[in-house]
């Protein structure tokens, strides 16, 4: 296992953990809006918005850390036909950069500094006093980016060195 790898699988069980934190603080807020609407007569304004931003980070997030573990839908049709598995995997790979580079990171960036900009604020949400800007809850889309990116590089490195091993010992 190279350092980099070694990095990526610590990057991929820190994003785990997050990913379950999110999911206690989304059951947590969704039932703290549940008791203070049917038993306090008193909803409480900020959990339905928070639930909702939350559920964006943990979808999102999510998608990365699925195609860390290599568990994200796949259409294997090409696998069948091709001779070397490796060389298409790492097309792929390149494909799965190509795509996060452009819609991931560089359109999530791309609003997220719009609406930082035109300092578009939640509602109901607020930190510290003031509101929350939504840039804050865009941000997972170039955070999530960079992520599928690294996982994809770390892809591409593994075929790569599999496919010079595989050749070496032929």
């Amino acid at each position: 296992m190279t350092l980099f790898s070694y990095i990526i699988d610590k990057i991929t069980k820190m994003l785990g953990g997050l990913l379950v934190v999110l999911m206690w603080l989304i059951v947590a807020t969704v039932v703290w809006q549940v008791f203070t609407r049917f038993f306090t007569n008193s909803p409480s304004t900020f959990t339905d918005e928070l639930s909702r931003y939350l559920l964006i980070w943990i979808g999102i997030l999510g998608g990365a850390y699925t195609y860390s573990l290599k568990r994200h839908l796949a259409i294997e049709l090409l696998i069948t036909k091709v001779k070397n598995e490796e060389l298409l995997s790492i097309v792929i790979s390149v494909m799965v950069i190509i795509f996060s580079s452009l819609v991931l990171i560089y359109g999530g960036s791309s609003v997220v500094m719009r609406t930082l900009q035109y300092n578009q604020v939640s509602p109901t949400l607020s930190i510290f006093g003031s509101n929350l800007p939504m840039g804050y809850i865009y941000l997972v889309a170039p955070i999530a980016g960079a992520l599928i990116n690294l996982f994809a590089i770390n892809d591409i490195i593994t075929l790569s060195h599999h496919m010079y091993s595989k050749k070496l010992g032929n």
